[in-house]
């Protein structure tokens, strides 16, 4: 038969609440570390697991996060939802993943239904700009997090990069290598990533005093078949681009193979810059130069931040911006493939 919380709590000689509170990571218990230690110990000797069914009905919770997200094929929200995970877990939460295929109809079914399903917090990374269903979630008054992506109302809890700084990053960087054709494979008008770095893309041409060619922008979407797409598109013109700027690194993965269709060698022929810093962009040959994220803590940060709404009730504003950083690799400078591993990236909040 299981152990019972009374018979764990005589052989720890306390309360089987404190055995409770233990078993579920409450963080407001306050014991002895050596107290929590031999807890701990015996738990782990019986392997204890709390009933969670009981403790959401005492509690009136669920203990389950929803992760809604645009494409589960994209490493890049594999990442996050690792860094939910790790971010949640050890608090005594299980995590959800929904995918919506970027479809606004999809992320408004995927909500409505984890809302009757009473999830006790979502975190959103497939929003898109003005969205109603953002709207829907405040008017619900249900804990949410917009995770890489926003709505534009300014209104919302937000984990994610700078994403105008990226791309003047990455734009600057092609300009100082001496490219004066520059391409944008760009993300959709109606997301902010989208929005903010073919911005940053454009800011960097004029801070560099190139035209802004209309021509040698390509809405690509944020997969590798549709950067395959806008990158033929870009290399098609007859004066084509020597460079191109890609809003993701699937997007960029897409543009490598039009190019080598093409018998174009990178980067002698064209050089191509991604974003977002994936484990793929390293092992690219040769390897992809991107722009670092921390992927892993948009999710853990995020998970941390909607954690906080759930436990003290209130609906938060807080947005939790991450600085992004250049690593320069073999796809614009030859031989300049980046070792493994990058330092910690500062970060800057603003509430």
């Amino acid at each position: 038969m299981p152990v019972t919380l009374k018979e764990l709590a005589a052989r720890a000689r306390v309360h089987p609440s404190t055995i409770s509170r233990v078993a579920n990571h409450d963080p407001s218990l306050r014991i002895a570390p050596a107290t929590r230690a031999r807890i701990e110990a015996l738990l782990r000797e019986t392997e204890y697991r709390p009933n969670g069914i009981a403790r959401g009905l005492k509690l009136r919770q669920t203990f389950v996060l929803a992760v809604v997200i645009p494409d589960v094929t994209n490493p890049f929200f594999a990442a996050l939802f690792r860094g939910v995970e790790d971010g949640a877990s050890p608090r005594g939460y299980n995590v959800l993943l929904c995918n919506t295929d970027g479809s606004p109809e999809r992320q408004r079914s995927h909500l409505q239904s984890l809302h009757a399903r009473r999830v006790d917090g979502v975190l959103l990374a497939s929003t898109f700009l003005n969205d109603p269903t953002v709207r829907w979630l405040r008017s619900q008054r249900m804990p949410y997090v917009l995770v890489n992506r926003f709505s534009d109302e300014g209104q919302d809890p937000f984990v994610g990069s700078d994403d105008v700084l990226g791309a003047r990053l990455a734009t600057q960087h092609l300009v100082e290598l001496g490219h004066r054709r520059i391409g944008h494979l760009a993300g959709k008008a109606t997301v902010s990533t989208g929005v903010l770095r073919r911005r940053g893309y454009a800011a960097a041409l004029a801070d560099s005093g190139l035209p802004a060619d209309p021509r040698l922008v390509s809405e690509s979407g944020y997969a590798e078949e549709g950067g395959a797409q806008a990158a033929e598109r870009l290399l098609s013109l007859p004066d084509p681009p020597t460079a191109l700027f890609a809003v993701t690194d699937m997007t960029a993965v897409g543009a490598f193979g039009a190019a080598r269709r093409r018998g174009l060698r990178i980067p002698d022929d064209v050089a191509i810059v991604g974003y977002n810093d994936i484990p793929l962009a390293s092992r690219l040959v040769p390897g992809l130069t991107t722009v670092h994220v921390p992927i892993h803590e948009f999710g853990s940060a995020a998970a941390r931040l909607l954690l906080e709404q759930i436990e003290t009730g209130a609906q938060s504003r807080r947005r939790l911006v991450f600085n992004p950083e250049l690593v320069v690799r073999g796809s614009t400078v030859p031989g300049a493939d980046a070792p493994a591993g990058h330092p910690s990236i500062p970060a800057f909040a603003t509430e």
